[in-house]
């Protein structure tokens, strides 16, 4: 059975780090990176099945970039779960075309539910 591959955008390194660790756990192939920049180049390379990618990443805005992928030929169809420190009452006025969005802090269980249900779709 393939994995289920997974590309992780986030300027927090700890966070970063824990997300690597708890989805290589939860048996996905995953692939992260700090630098935003680097995104599209690391699409290509690693064909991912999802991505997650924060709203906060320092001098870009993920809503953006969820935009840029979204309106994009070749990634429109790669699901974009967002993730943001803002509240629920902020995200629920966010304006993007994200698959979905959550809240930090989260819980694993939380996250992973939100994998699953975008993956199947």
């Amino acid at each position: 059975m393939t994995k289920n591959k997974i590309l992780v955008i986030d300027d927090d390194l700890s966070l970063l780090e824990a997300l690597e660790a708890f989805l290589y756990q939860e048996n996905f192939e995953v692939r992260s990176s700090s630098q935003h920049q680097s995104i599209y180049e690391v699409i290509v390379d690693f064909n991912p099945d999802l991505i997650i990618l924060d709203i906060n990443l320092g001098d870009a805005d993920g809503r953006t970039i969820c935009d840029e992928l979204k309106n994009s030929d070749s990634t429109a169809y790669i699901p974009v779960l967002l993730l943001t420190g803002l509240s629920y009452d902020d995200i629920s006025q966010i304006g993007c075309l994200a698959d979905g969005i959550i809240g930090k802090p989260f819980e694993s269980s939380q996250l992973l539910f939100h994998i699953k249900e975008l993956l199947s779709a």
